[in-house]
């Protein structure tokens, strides 16, 4: 079962583990960068060079931290992560 998930909570997840978020500070610089795409889904991107190796690296964090990752390679688009998060089913 899937619950509420909310990018910023992706985007502090990752800061906190050590990976620079592109939108913080007062000029852009190369990090991970979240959007909502759906109430249980958020999608993560790489912002600067060597995308892949980021986007692997931030998928390893935030399955430590407990949240289900996959990658998306969208035709015509950049790769992204697609993270949810899965609560335990009853026994």
């Amino acid at each position: 079962m899937h619950y509420q998930l909310r990018a910023v909570d992706i985007a502090r997840t990752l800061t906190a583990r050590g990976h620079t978020n592109s939108l913080t500070g007062p000029t852009w610089r190369p990090g991970h960068r979240s959007t909502q795409a759906s109430p249980k889904t958020v999608r993560l991107w790489h912002d600067g060079l060597d995308e892949a190796a980021h986007l692997d690296r931030y998928a390893a964090a935030l399955q430590a931290a407990g949240y289900t990752v996959a990658a998306e390679r969208p035709a015509g688009k950049r790769p992204c992560l697609r993270v949810t998060k899965q609560t335990k089913e009853p026994s």
